[in-house]
């Protein structure tokens, strides 16, 4: 079966809104609704839970689950969802269409509308009237009784409700569902999907019974001398089935065991057989390869020493280098003071002249001063020629320790310092480089030669830890086929026990009809309980190697040797079969926890074996480059009539469109008309189109 049509109208932004769907070929089944955050896709895939379910799809919907039971959270979720400009003379109406495909081509259309009503004030009318449901099967409507028969023609004719989390998903829901899967969580998932939890109930409430039975039976009267036996063998039926229980135990935990050592066996045997061919390389080329690398750092160490001894005056005066060249500086200094103080003083009569012009009457500015006066002024003024250049520069010498070279010579000396400081470093750097290449070089090869030398030794090294595994794991078979045959030993004994507690029942039976119930209720229970047993390891192991082989499609090569196991007691992990440890799911990154949901949804559906539509909102999320193709193509190889994608335009962008372009049968667009404030649904558009 496909969806054909949904039509909704006054649910959340869908004033009224249809979605025409074409029929699906075996070659195109992939339908893309675009639309942006806000725009209806959540509002889409909600109204498929709710549309065909009403209530009893309320638990399965995202954000409902913890207040799904009861009427009230249902009515309050179906206000949450309807349009807030809704009249209110006009219901809230989900209305879907199923068509039979190639597949299911015996079965007849199916048509769900329901419809929620309100009161003037846009408030859930009270009783009945508020739900209405009608089913259209073919051509015929179907006569409308109470919301939970109608819930089981809906069921018969389509699908259950408790299957919907696993065709109706989005990627969110599918990441989070690892979160918080543990245990409990795909305990429920298992229960729902295979039945066991309606065994689990039933066995638990005929406990129950026969516990209360029993102990009525004892209170109320005598304990006659066959009901003293009877006691006493439901006694040791219960310390039966507590050390079958106990036994199972510790086979599960050899198991592990056993598992372990496989790995490690495995990874030991690799070790072995690459050792191996390493011993049976050819030991001469080692041999050159180390006597080769020997010489070179022989050579390298002889370089560095002669190397010293050439540069052993220039490395001496280089570690001098830097003092002598602030000596040279300081002297610089000083010459360059005396220079400019000697060519001052050398001017002072001119400078005096210029001053104080002879003769005085040529003097405008001194010249009506004594010549006494003038001369006293002269004087200070020399005297203050003489201090221009006092005190000298700080960093000036106060004599010559180097006054032999003076000027260019002085210049010459310090690139004399300078490339023999450079050169000499240099040098040294690149042979102490060479010569710890060759050292590495004569180490490793040394290592190389040691180990094929040792290789035998080794080898048997290795050999005899191989023994020691195969020891353990012998011995962890031996604890393991000794309980299996204990624990069948005990099932046979419980068996026969089991017969004797029905016979003493029936016989009871025969003289109290409370024990005739007894009777009965314990023949039931024992087929419940062998039923669960029976079921158990059926359940598990099949869900395991399809979610293993979902996750794979999607998953980094790196998980390629994994599998996924969900073990009893704990949380699901991966196990390598390359001796790599075993990692938990909820210890990866986001998206691997993503594909991981996404697998185990696709898993659960895919054992259901029901043409139901798989509808999934914004698979991609978080993925990179690389995980959004191979999740699309897991998505659209999937073997299903109809594959739904919701998708914003961040997600399927234009090369992955064109990936999967030959499998896309149609193509939809949804956007927000903010004047109109609703949802505009447009077939045939899709992101940049």
């Amino acid at each position: 079966m496909y969806l054909s049509r949904l039509h909704l109208a006054n649910w959340r932004s869908y004033a009224d809104a249809t979605f025409e769907f074409r029929k699906p070929t075996e070659r195109k089944s992939v339908v893309l609704i675009g639309a942006m955050n806000g725009h209806g896709k959540t509002s889409f895939l909600v109204s498929l839970y709710l549309g065909l379910f009403g209530r009893y799809g309320l638990r399965y919907c995202e954000g409902f689950r913890s207040v799904a039971d009861g009427d009230l959270p249902y009515r309050k979720a179906i206000t949450k969802f309807r349009r807030t400009t809704a009249p209110p003379d006009e219901p809230t109406r989900v209305e879907l269409t199923f068509t039979p495909t190639l597949n299911d081509s015996d079965e007849e259309e199916v048509k769900v509308t329901r419809r929620w009503y309100f009161s003037s004030s846009n408030q859930p009318k009270p009783g009945d009237a508020f739900e209405e449901v009608e089913i259209h099967i073919g051509d015929k409507i179907l006569r409308r009784t109470d919301l939970e028969s109608t819930q089981d023609r809906i069921e018969k004719h389509l699908f259950p409700a408790h299957v919907t989390p696993a065709f109706f998903f989005d990627g969110d829901q599918a990441q989070a569902a690892i979160e918080s899967m543990g245990e409990v969580g795909l305990k429920k998932a298992v229960e729902v999907m295979f039945g066991t939890k309606i065994v689990a109930e039933l066995s638990e409430q005929m406990r129950q019974y026969l516990n209360r039975a029993h102990s009525n039976a004892g209170g109320r009267r005598r304990t006659t001398e066959k009901q003293a036996e009877l006691n006493e063998k439901l006694k040791l039926r219960d310390e039966l089935n507590a050390r079958i229980g106990k036994l199972e135990g510790e086979n599960e935990s050899l198991e592990k065991q056993k598992e372990e050592l496989d790995r490690e066996r495995a990874h030991l045997t690799e070790d072995l057989a690459r050792r191996g061919g390493a011993f049976a390389q050819d030991t001469g080329v080692i041999q050159a390869d180390h006597v080769r690398a020997e010489r070179e750092k022989a050579e390298a160490e002889k370089a560095v020493s002669d190397v010293v001894k050439v540069l052993g005056v220039a490395l001496a005066v280089s570690r001098m280098a830097i003092p002598v060249k602030n000596r040279l500086r300081a002297e610089e200094l000083l010459e360059a003071w005396e220079g400019l103080k000697h060519g001052t003083l050398a001017k002072k009569e001119a400078v005096l002249t210029v001053a104080m012009p002879e003769p005085p009457e040529s003097d405008p500015l001194l010249g009506n001063l004594s010549q006494e006066v003038r001369s006293k002024v002269k004087e200070r003024f020399a005297k203050a020629l003489e201090r221009i250049y006092e005190p000298p520069d700080p960093h000036a010498a106060t004599e010559y320790l180097l006054g032999h070279v003076k000027g260019e010579m002085r210049n010459r000396l310090v690139q004399q310092l300078n490339q023999v400081q450079a050169q000499g470093s240099n040098r040294i750097r690149a042979l102490a480089k060479r010569l710890k290449e060759a050292r590495e070089a004569f180490e490793d090869t040394k290592a190389r030669l040691e180990r094929v030398q040792n290789m035998p030794q080794e080898t048997q090294q290795l050999k005899d830890r191989l023994s020691k595994f195969n020891e353990q794991i012998g011995n962890a078979l031996t604890g393991i086929g000794a309980r299996e045959n204990e624990i069948r030993k005990l099932k046979a004994d419980l068996h026969d026990l089991n017969v004797e507690i029905g016979g003493i029942q029936d016989f009871l039976a025969r003289l109290e009809p409370e024990q005739k119930r007894v009777a009965v209720a314990e023949r039931i229970n024992l087929v419940l309980g062998e039923l669960n047993d029976r079921l158990k390891p059926m359940t598990s192991t099949r869900l395991e190697e399809f979610v293993t082989k979902n996750f794979l499609k999607i998953a980094d090569k790196r998980f390629k040797n994994g599998r996924i196991r969900l073990p009893a007691g704990g949380v699901p992990e991966i196990q390598f079969d390359n001796g790599y440890p075993s990692a938990l799911l909820e210890s990866l990154s986001g998206f691997e926890k993503r594909s991981f949901g996404i697998a185990f949804s696709l898993a659960l559906a895919e054992i259901t074996r029901r043409r139901i539509p798989l509808v999934i909102d914004t698979p991609l999320g978080n993925a990179d480059s690389e995980y959004r193709p191979r999740t699309l193509k897991a998505l659209t190889d999937f073997d299903l009539d109809q594959i739904i994608i919701l998708t914003h335009d961040r997600e399927v962008t234009a090369d992955l469109l064109d990936g999967i372009d030959g499998q896309v049968c149609q193509k939809f667009l949804v956007e927000f008309n903010a004047a109109e404030k609703m949802s505009v649904v447009k077939p045939d558009v899709f992101f940049g189109g």
